[in-house]
């Protein structure tokens, strides 16, 4: 009796799951989903900077775009709505599930415009070009504009007045990017030469500094002694600096504290000479004054270009300082010893750190549109005579290069050039 029962629920049981199952299959979970899904796009033709929209539907003419995933270029996008960020010709596609879409394709078109030079003298004449992006030279066609002012032709005179012209162009529906043309200031170059009174191969720097300084009067030297042990005694603590320009050895002798000056150095004068030709977007002005021991320095600085993380660096310089120096060269007579050699630009103090100190908004004068620092402080005991000292001051940007710089004699005023 039991077993008959036992038997009768079994059955049941079995019954209502395969009824169940049944019911599944026919309208359960499985239930609308797609088989197959089409994307489409409200412009397939769009300008760079422009955006475009994606729909994607099922098989059943349902919209499932917030459900499917996009791919633009084997990309997947986070919205229906893009923004290609550049030009060309892509394909675009959409899944769902295991289901993928027909492709379509989206061109963008962009026009880029060119010009003969980014940074100039105010005066010089600028030539433009303006070329689509499959390299089709749109010149002869477009309009330019400089400073939202229209140009007639493809080329212009910068103005007399420095600062940034904001250049761009147009050629029917398309607009070009922005290019920037910079009208500088005369470019001076910063000679840091690492040193020693030990350093035997050193002499060689020292008479290539000679004839760069016969060469030219826009270059700025700066002699930063170092001396392991103590050997030097003009030596300055520069071993972060070192580190970070990756002076590794003795005699090396830094440009714009970028470009490490080839050797032999006095066969490549033509190395420090050739910066000096090119245009600056930072003009430096300063006055100082020495009372006793203490020292006024007055910076003022025209930074053209906004340079995002700007700093100013003043190094206090010692010429006459004698001592012996060593000489594995042929210059200075070739002598093993130079006894009595005369050290000069011998950087001796840096009030700003060798790193400078930031320029900040802060900073800029509304009067004069200038950024200004003024400091004072009391020169190191080190320095043996206080007649002798000068300053080097440079402005450097983000990455540590020297946009430009300056050398002063104490009481002298420099002057940014008109």
């Amino acid at each position: 009796m039991k077993t008959t029962r036992l038997l009768q629920l079994f059955l049941l049981v079995v019954s209502s799951a395969f009824f169940s199952c049944s019911s599944s299959d026919d309208g359960g979970e499985g239930q609308g989903q797609a088989s197959a899904i089409t994307i489409s796009v409200d412009n397939n033709a769009i300008n760079l900077g422009q955006s475009v929209t994606f729909t994607v539907t099922d098989d059943q003419n349902a919209n499932v775009t917030s459900e499917a995933t996009i791919y633009f270029s084997g990309t997947a996008i986070s919205e229906s709505t893009y923004t290609p960020t550049q030009a060309g010709s892509f394909v675009v596609n959409a899944k769902l599930g295991g289901v993928t879409s027909n492709n379509i394709s989206v061109t963008v078109s962009s026009l880029v415009i060119s010009a003969s030079k980014t940074s100039v003298f105010p005066g010089e004449t600028i030539t433009l070009t303006a070329t689509g992006n499959l390299g089709n030279d749109l010149t002869s066609e477009a309009t330019f504009f400089v400073n939202g002012v229209e140009i007639s032709g493809n080329s212009y005179t910068t103005s007399e007045f420095r600062g940034v012209d904001q250049v761009t162009a147009t050629h029917g529906t398309l607009e070009s990017n922005v290019k920037s043309i910079l009208k500088g200031y005369s470019q001076k170059v910063l000679v840091e030469d690492y040193t020693g009174t030990w350093c035997g191969w050193c002499p060689r720097v020292a008479y290539g500094i000679e004839l760069v300084e016969d060469a030219t009067d826009n270059a700025v030297i700066a002699a930063i002694h170092r001396g392991p042990n103590g050997y030097d005694p003009f030596n300055y603590p520069a071993g972060d600096l070192e580190s970070k320009l990756g002076i590794k050895s003795y005699p090396a002798a830094m440009l714009n504290r970028t470009t490490e000056w080839n050797t032999p150095e006095p066969s490549y004068v033509n190395q420090v000479v050739g910066l000096t030709q090119s245009v600056s977007p930072t003009a430096i002005a300063l006055s100082s004054a020495l009372n006793g021991t203490t020292l006024d320095v007055n910076v003022s600085m025209d930074i053209l270009d906004e340079t995002l993380g700007a700093k100013l660096v003043i190094y206090v310089l010692e010429d006459g300082l004698v001592a012996e120096q060593t000489n594995y060269t042929d210059y200075y007579g070739g002598a093993d010893y130079l006894s009595d050699f005369v050290h000069d630009n011998v950087l001796r103090q840096v009030p700003t750190g060798l790193f400078g100190e930031n320029i900040t908004e802060s900073d800029l004068d509304g009067n004069t549109n200038l950024y200004v620092k003024n400091y004072s402080f009391q020169l190191d005991s080190s320095i043996a005579d206080t007649s002798k000292i000068h300053l080097v001051v440079f402005v450097t940007d983000i990455s540590g290069k020297a946009l430009n710089v300056v050398g002063s004699q104490i009481g002298e005023k420099i002057v940014i050039e008109d």
